[in-house]
């Protein structure tokens, strides 16, 4: 059997990451799967080759379409294939007409504008779609015409195997008494702006509060493509002892930083359900995209986190929170199980895997059928 993952590569590394889970809880129900990753030439970020290369997969790339060479590109890439799984990439829809005996699923996101209504004509030709979010994010009401279809699986989690905290810490050098935010800016993935501002709040804070009551603070930034990013934001370029800094890391690494840190800055969706799910302190800024927001609010609206909107970041705002989070360990240990609580259920990798298999079974037999 031959799952082709289609991520959409025109944004962060969360949809790579949340297309790489899959594919490994795939792997795990049957170990002779065969997983290819292909990436969108056309709208692709370069940043997401290497997070896909990180991840564990080697992609190939669905060159540019014309219509003269639309149908062996669409052979040549995805031929083959029993199932392909977009997550949010169902713009690709079209070309399973080059490839019609693969059945098609489709990872949706949270909608930015009005493109679950938009989009129903490609939703409504999908064999399954799946809805990863929490339960405190909803449903939109765009999605009920498809509820035959719709599986709520929840978040795409794998945090089994991750060390607990103290063990986690040792892995990464953390020493007795040294408390550590983490933050990945990813590439900025909402725009230099955001990211800018964002990290420049957190360097100036954890630097602030290293001046004062909290003189062992430490901040951990991975999943930093290019020092220059950190210049951009302000950050000196000899950077002092107390900043570490990472490049892209595998998914493994950044729960392990995750599950590390005292305190997580969390701008998007996978960084707040992981960070909730691995029990981590979590300040949320949320990106300027809808589901991040709504999430955030809604973890911060049930005591899962503490929110701090992008209006309202400066240096002195994220000291603020970042001190109330560090001093109050009693509060904290409450809003821990809470979040944890409130990101759990619905079966999450496991359930999307099983439903692959499920979809490509079902297809399977409806062309051997007399």
């Amino acid at each position: 059997m031959r799952v082709t993952m289609l991520p959409s590569v025109g944004g962060g590394i969360g949809h790579i990451s949340r297309s790489a889970a899959l594919a490994r809880a795939l792997r795990r129900l049957d170990p002779g799967i065969e997983i290819e990753f292909v990436l969108d030439a056309e709208r692709l970020r370069p940043f997401n080759i290497e997070a896909t290369m990180q991840m564990g997969f080697r992609p190939r790339f669905l060159p540019p379409r014309t219509r003269e060479n639309r149908e062996g590109v669409v052979r040549a890439c995805l031929g083959g294939a029993d199932v392909i799984v977009d997550d949010v990439a169902r713009y690709l829809l079209p070309l399973r007409q080059g490839v019609p005996e693969a059945a098609w699923i489709s990872i949706l996101m949270h909608p930015i504008g009005d493109e679950l209504f938009l989009d129903w004509p490609f939703m409504a030709q999908m064999d399954a779609l799946i809805w990863p979010y929490a339960p405190l994010v909803g449903l939109p009401a765009e999605l009920a015409p498809f509820e035959g279809k719709l599986h709520r699986t929840g978040p795409f989690l794998e945090i089994g195997g991750v060390p607990e905290k103290r063990a986690a810490r040792l892995q990464l050098g953390l020493r007795e008494g040294e408390a550590a935010v983490v933050y990945a800016p990813r590439g900025f993935p909402f725009g230099p702006e955001f990211g800018h501002r964002v990290l420049s709040g957190v360097y100036e804070a954890v630097k602030a509060l290293r001046a004062g009551g909290y003189p062992g603070l430490r901040l951990l930034l991975i999943a930093v493509k290019d020092p220059a990013e950190l210049r951009a934001a302000g950050l000196p370029e000899a950077l002092p002892e107390w900043v570490s800094v990472e490049g892209v890391v595998t998914p493994g690494r950044s729960l392990l930083y995750a599950r590390a840190a005292d305190v997580l800055i969390a701008e998007g969706t996978s960084t707040m359900h992981e960070g909730a799910a691995l029990r981590t302190a979590l300040v949320l800024i949320p990106g300027p995209i809808r589901e991040a927001i709504v999430l955030a609010e809604g973890l911060a609206r049930e005591k899962g986190g503490r929110l701090l909107k992008i209006a309202e970041v400066t240096p002195e705002a994220v000291a603020r929170v970042l001190a109330a989070v560090l001093g109050e360990p009693a509060l904290n240990a409450a809003m821990l199980d809470r979040a944890a609580l409130l990101v759990g259920g619905g079966g999450g990798t496991d359930a999307a895997a099983r439903l692959v298999l499920e979809v490509a079974a079902r297809r399977r037999a409806a062309r051997l059928a007399p």
